[in-house]
């Protein structure tokens, strides 16, 4: 666009580096050890039980620390060093999941003890999973962090959604134990690995960031006043106000969907059941796509085309699916769904990377995922509600809204699109120096 200032085009030869490819191994394996665990716990509760409410119990699980436990850890993360966090969560992740492991082998496992465990193991992943997406401005150049964006995402949905569920899912046939110790193995690993890099950052000198914690936090200052700076950092601008605002709209709009598509794609699309995990993974052969092509995307169309492009694009693929009761076009328009929910998460990456102030990065990050993650069981319970009426309502009504809410806060993603060619170009510049 002629009005926004060229990106920072690295030559195709520029490699990222080892820091960050063990950095990035470190990512991936605490994702394969997600998708494991998301996996064998459904698995093994369906042994347990078969009421419908002790086995949602675990979605619950899943979402209550993004509600209660979010703002919390973003206060961590602006007052010690990320890495070192990332490293100690990962280590609790570990042994929890490690013990249940014990349970299992045991015989003594309950709901209860798998509830408790994923509980703690979400605790943890409030602090992993905005390290790995705000910490990799540390570890590679400005011109690079596109690229590095895109290695994160593509390893993201190789290990989770392409590897983690057929893997565990012949572990548990074999022994319902293995897949919940290889997942204390993926996040013990991780541990390490996040160390190693914290070693090497150190060792460089004058590296970007090395000894980036949470500068700028007051180590005196109240838990629950630093986290009302978050909030207001977050929610008194216009401008990420409305980015707030439009990803939860976008997470309840997709949620609608997912909550029923096992129904939908069985009963109206005529998937038999052998093939639904095939079905499901074509959206994350799609991501796949998405980071192949994203960096070359921002070059040559601009950051805002991508990033509107992506969240229309998503809107319109369900849409699709519900319009049309076809399997394969289903199938297709759920692989493009994944590349265009790629394109726009790359692509928005950089904002919480070179735009947000670092002091207060941690709480920001923390403060979007609790209203998009906190928010998706609404967007569930929604879905349900409307495919008691038509199975095809969800995906009509969250498509809707997922068109209409990025066309209402389009200033806020441009404006998000030009500061964030604007700080790449900026960090670029000083890092040549």
């Amino acid at each position: 666009m002629a009005n926004e200032p060229p990106a920072a085009t690295p030559p195709r030869s520029e490699r990222l580096g080892r820091t960050f490819h063990r950095f990035w191994a470190a990512g991936t394996l605490t994702n394969l050890g997600d998708g494991m665990l998301a996996t064998a716990l459904p698995l093994i509760a369906a042994t347990l039980t078969h009421d419908p409410l002790a086995v949602s119990g675990l979605m619950v699980a899943r979402f209550l620390p993004w509600l209660l436990v979010a703002p919390f850890t973003g206060v961590l993360l602006d007052r010690v060093d990320r890495l070192r966090a990332m490293a100690v969560s990962s280590t609790v992740a570990a042994v929890a999941v490690a013990a249940l492991a014990v349970v299992i082998a045991t015989g003594q496992v309950t709901m209860w003890a798998m509830y408790a465990t994923l509980f703690v193991v979400i605790c943890c992943e409030t602090v992993t999973d905005p390290v790995t997406r705000i910490t990799v401005s540390r570890i590679v150049p400005g011109r690079l962090l596109d690229r590095a964006n895109s290695r994160m995402e593509g390893g993201r949905l190789v290990a989770q959604d392409c590897v983690a569920t057929p893997v565990a899912g012949v572990l548990f046939a074999v022994a319902a134990v293995l897949p919940v110790a290889g997942t204390a193995v993926s996040y013990g690993l991780c541990a390490v690995l996040v160390v190693t890099v914290a070693l090497m950052l150190r060792r460089v000198p004058g590296a970007a960031g090395a000894t980036e914690s949470g500068e700028g936090t007051e180590s005196g200052q109240g838990v629950l006043r630093s986290m009302r700076e978050g909030f207001a950092y977050v929610f008194g601008r216009p401008l990420t106000r409305g980015l707030a605002f439009n990803n939860a709209a976008c997470m309840i709009g997709l949620q609608m969907s997912t909550s029923v598509l096992v129904l939908y794609a069985q009963d109206v699309l005529g998937v038999p059941a052998a093939l639904y995990g095939l079905f499901l993974a074509s959206i994350a052969i799609g991501g796949v796509l998405g980071t192949v092509l994203v960096s070359r995307a921002v070059t040559g169309l601009g950051r805002r085309a991508v990033m509107m492009g992506g969240y229309l694009g998503m809107g319109l693929c369900l849409l699709a699916v519900g319009l049309v009761s076809n399997a394969w076009f289903a199938a297709l328009a759920w692989t493009l769904l994944g590349l265009c929910m790629t394109m726009s998460n790359v692509a928005g990456s950089l904002f919480f990377q070179a735009v947000i102030p670092s002091r207060v990065r941690g709480r920001a990050a923390a403060a979007f995922r609790m209203v998009g993650w906190g928010l998706s069981p609404v967007g569930a319970l929604l879905g349900g509600l409307l495919g008691r009426i038509d199975l095809a309502l969800p995906f009509l009504v969250g498509g809707l809204v997922m068109v209409v809410t990025p066309l209402v806060f389009r200033r806020a993603v441009a404006e998000c699109a030009r500061l964030s060619d604007e700080a790449t170009v900026e960090l670029a510049a000083d890092q040549d120096r």
